[in-house]
Formats: structure tokens, C-alpha cells, sequence
């Protein structure tokens, strides 16, 4: 194999560069993560508040629903009301045993 001069001198130029390049690049690294984590930390303070935000919704929906079952009890116990004081109660038939085991009516 035979020895190049130009190779030689493209692999110590290299071998220079690379040192360099990562002193100089290394700032703009530190300052792109430091950026990044700037938004993941954005990022998790609004889906919090996102997702307190949905909490208090709920929490105003289930309130809102018990407040309107409440509400459909008491106008059905004004409803079975009101038909108890409309319509005189029918006597229940009621069915009856007898000695020996038979149904008997009254």
C-alpha cells in the first residue's frame, strides 16, 4: 500500500477539527437542550392545566346531574302525589289460603 501525503495530511486535519468543532458546537448543544427542556416544561404546565381545567368541567357535570336527578325525584313523588289525590285507592284483591291448601278470594 502506498503512503499519500494528501490523505495524511486530510487525517491530522481531521483529527484538529474534530476537537474544535465539538469545543465551539458544544455551547449551541447546551443551549438546545436548555431550550428544549424549556418546552417539555411548557409543555407539561399546560396539559396540567389542560387537564385541571377538564377536572373542574366534570366535577361541575356530575354536580349538575345529582342536581337534576334530585330534581326528577321530587317532581315523580309530586306526580305519584298528585295521582293519589286524584284517583281514590282501589281495594287490592287480596288471596287467601285455606285450611286445606286451596286459594280462596275475598
Amino acid at each position: 500500500m502506498r503512503f499519500s501525503p494528501l490523505s495524511f495530511v486530510l487525517g491530522l486535519a481531521a483529527a484538529s477539527i474534530v476537537p474544535v468543532m465539538a469545543r465551539v458546537f458544544r455551547p449551541f448543544a447546551v443551549e438546545a437542550t436548555a431550550a428544549g427542556l424549556g418546552m417539555l416544561e411548557d409543555a407539561r404546565r399546560i396539559v396540567a392545566e389542560q387537564m385541571e381545567s377538564f377536572e373542574d368541567v366534570l366535577a361541575e357535570a356530575r354536580a349538575r346531574r345529582e342536581h337534576l336527578d334530585v330534581d326528577d325525584a321530587a317532581a315523580s313523588l309530586e306526580d305519584v302525589a298528585d295521582e293519589s289525590e286524584e284517583a281514590p285507592p282501589r281495594a287490592a284483591r287480596v288471596r287467601r289460603r285455606t285450611a286445606n291448601g286451596a286459594r280462596q278470594r275475598s
